[in-house]
């Protein structure tokens, strides 16, 4: 299959006051593409490997970054935490360092069974998922989903999680490359949270952390008020969101409009190395107006992660309710403040254009 090209986010040197513009971002011009006897001049950063390196893997040589993006993901196990982490895993674009496990649709041991699972389906044996946190920082542990769906669908995995907790595999990791690693944050913020705790210069060490979690406009996706992630433990990202971390949200107001169309979901069941290639051609059979709702809330933060400009955000600081009441788990962007670290929401998304990118990123190599 021809690579598609992908526009790759450059490495910061400071923060960015609005990374989600992408007037200083590295991006191939909106020409198009050069044929391949000639190869355009060669851009900043790129690989300039003849087309039959391995680097290549027989691609055009121009449409491979010769840098990577580290990325570290962070999964609680439901179906659309695997495809997000099989988008990353297909992406010739990025290096996963690692994959820690997090409370939240299933207990953490299901969860990185549960990654563990879906490296193996992407032909990866060797990226290490480590165990993490099994419960929040200060409240009872909840799943969404204790049946564990995605578990009875791809069945156990052959590997075992790492030795290490995810917290100190993501210490490891960022202390190994500093200012060059990129969390995915998709389930509680609790693993985070706990790294901080082992060291509080994680937010100066990390390049960025794009989280799927909050909502701003709107009702929430388990209480009135709240989104799941964050209800499910907003103690730990209370903290998360005012450590001074090149923070993005990726929330409910953005996620409940990526929504797969039919030749989307057609395109998907074509590949039938994938256990969900069955479920995902009859969803395509369904008329839409009978299908369920299937927003790809984890998708979108890993096409955010990769490409921020598709979507646009707001800056401000982000409060998490941590009261008793039935507010628990709200988040609130305060644009006026001056005081505290500032994070981003993301309040609109260019649907088709993360679409095209995301089943880009799941066909890749097929």
């Amino acid at each position: 299959m021809k690579l598609r090209r992908f526009a790759l986010p450059s490495r910061p040197n400071a923060r960015d006051t609005n990374p989600c513009t992408t007037a200083q971002r590295r991006r191939w011009p909106t020409t198009t593409a050069p044929s391949t006897s000639t190869a355009p001049p060669t851009p900043p950063g790129w690989n300039v490997s003849p087309a039959n390196s391995p680097t290549c893997r027989g691609k055009e040589w121009w449409r491979v970054r010769s840098a990577p993006h580290l990325v570290v993901v962070d999964t609680d196990g439901g179906l659309d935490d695997a495809l997000a982490l099989l988008f990353l895993a297909r992406h010739p674009a990025v290096r996963l360092l690692g994959v820690g496990s997090v409370h939240g649709n299933v207990p953490a041991p299901a969860a990185a069974a549960n990654a563990l699972r879906v490296l193996e389906l992407a032909g990866d044996d060797h990226t290490p998922v480590a165990l993490g946190a099994d419960a929040p920082l200060k409240q009872d542990v909840h799943f969404r989903h204790p049946d564990d769906p995605l578990g009875h669908l791809v069945g156990p995995p052959t590997r075992q999680p790492a030795g290490e907790s995810a917290a100190e595999q993501l210490v490891r990791l960022t202390r190994a490359h500093p200012g060059e690693v990129s969390v995915l944050a998709l389930g509680p913020m609790t693993n985070l949270a706990h790294a901080l705790d082992v060291d509080p210069d994680l937010p100066r060490l990390l390049r960025a952390v794009v989280a799927m979690g909050g909502v701003f406009t709107g009702p929430g996706n388990i209480t009135e008020h709240a989104e799941s992630n964050v209800h499910h433990d907003p103690d730990a990202a209370a903290r998360i969101c005012t450590a001074g971390f090149d923070l993005t949200l990726v929330g409910l107001d953005v996620t409940r409009q990526v929504t797969p169309t039919t030749s989307w979901l057609r395109a998907l069941a074509a590949d039938h190395s994938m256990p969900w290639a069955a479920y995902a051609q009859l969803l395509a059979d369904t008329p839409r107006e009978q299908r369920p709702p299937l927003p790809l809330h984890d998708p979108l933060a890993a096409a955010v992660l990769l490409e921020p400009a598709l979507v646009t955000c707001r800056s401000g600081v982000v409060h998490v309710d941590t009261t008793q009441d039935n507010t628990r788990g709200r988040t609130r962007r305060d644009e006026e403040a001056t005081a505290g670290p500032a994070a981003r929401a993301a309040v609109t998304v260019d649907v088709p254009a993360s679409l095209r990118l995301l089943l880009s990123g799941l066909l890749a190599g097929q």
